[in-house]
């Protein structure tokens, strides 16, 4: 069971990129808007240094742009916790892209505390299941 592989003071942290929860006694879940809310933007365009051509830049992408900001978020907020010795010991569930995201903006001794990572999307499950479906993933471990 889950209980026999998390301590009483380790967090989880599930989350997509798009919302975090962070399951302790209370948890926490916030919302990235669609893609079309965040904003837009034309590809910007260059202009080659010899000759007529023109070359098309990657357009913005506003939602993966809103993905890295709360990741950053997220584990500036579980740096700050562990500094305040709320948790010693953190497992992270996440979508790859969202983890990577996350391992980016985690500090040296955030990393330090990590003690599994499982690189898949859980967040659209309800607690039960959740609670399961870590179950299994942390044995697989």
């Amino acid at each position: 069971m889950l209980a026999d592989r998390v301590n009483h003071k380790d967090w989880i942290v599930v989350t997509d990129g798009g919302r975090a929860l962070v399951m302790r006694n209370d948890g926490d879940a916030q919302a990235i808007p669609p893609t079309r809310d965040l904003g837009t933007d034309k590809p910007g365009r260059t202009h080659a240094s010899v000759g007529p051509g023109r070359a098309s830049m990657e357009p913005t992408d506003f939602h993966q742009q809103a993905e890295d900001r709360l990741m950053a978020e997220v584990a500036a907020d579980l740096a700050e916790d562990l500094r305040q010795q709320n948790f010693s010991a953190l497992v992270v569930a996440a979508a790859p892209t969202a983890l990577g995201a996350l391992r980016k903006a985690m500090s040296d001794e955030l990393r330090k505390a990590v003690v599994a990572e499982i690189p898949k999307d859980f967040t659209n499950m309800n607690l039960v299941k959740l609670g399961v479906a870590l179950s299994h993933a942390l044995e697989a471990a």
